[in-house]
């Protein structure tokens, strides 16, 4: 087993714990669904835990400068399941309330989870692009969970629309990079940024692009 795939095995536990809430949710009564916040909460728990453990004082690139794993990327990976942990213990009543089947909520929200550390670990443009608009495709989808609600389905237009926007504004911020600095890794444009000592035109309106596109999203 390569240790690319071993280093990435926080990622992994996280969408198998997703999978796992998923086919319970499909198997179990309704009356006995309200484990499944109970699941995602002790399965959060115990990967925060083997995080830490398993990638600490770690320093490894991975796919070539695609992936890093280094003291950052654990902090905030950390942080990031700590965040769906009390998402899981906050939502719980009124998922136990309002949806008929929760594993699919909690299970959408553990692929959010998964987005946002492989974000944490992203060495370059486009795969923290990919990390962002993974994350994007499960808000979409938990805006617009409540279905018979007009005020969610068009919550869910509205950021499925700005969303859209701020990629594009994304995507040509990084193609305005990669076309004037030749790389999209964030060491080589630093060292590339460094060693030109000042910001060119073109590559001052790709950072904007993409602050824009990223601003947008967070909004």
């Amino acid at each position: 087993m390569s240790n690319n795939f071993l280093l990435l095995l926080p990622e992994f536990l996280v969408t198998g714990l997703a999978f796992l809430v998923l086919t319970l949710d499909f198997f179990t009564s309704r009356e006995r669904k309200t484990i499944l916040p109970f699941v995602a909460l002790v399965g959060l728990g115990a990967i925060l835990v083997f995080s830490l453990v398993y990638l600490w004082n770690r320093d490894e690139v991975l796919y070539g400068g695609l992936l890093r794993i280094d003291g950052y990327a654990l902090f905030f990976k950390a942080f990031f399941l700590v965040l769906g942990g009390f998402i899981v213990l906050m939502s719980y009543d009124y998922v136990k309330r309002n949806l008929e089947y929760p594993g699919e909520y909690y299970g959408i929200l553990l692929f959010t989870v998964v987005a946002m550390m492989l974000m944490a670990s992203s060495g370059e443009l486009l795969t923290a692009y990919m990390a962002l608009e993974l994350l994007s495709f499960g808000l979409y989808v938990l805006v617009g969970y409540d279905r018979y609600n007009a005020k969610s389905n068009e919550g869910a237009t509205k950021y499925i629309l700005l969303g859209a926007f701020s990629s594009a504004l994304l995507l040509y911020g990084i193609s305005q990079i990669y076309g004037l600095l030749g790389t999209t890794r964030f060491d080589e444009i630093n060292a590339a940024l460094a060693a030109t000592g000042d910001l060119s035109p073109g590559v001052m309106l790709g950072i904007v692009l993409i602050i824009a596109g990223l601003g947008f999203k967070i909004a």
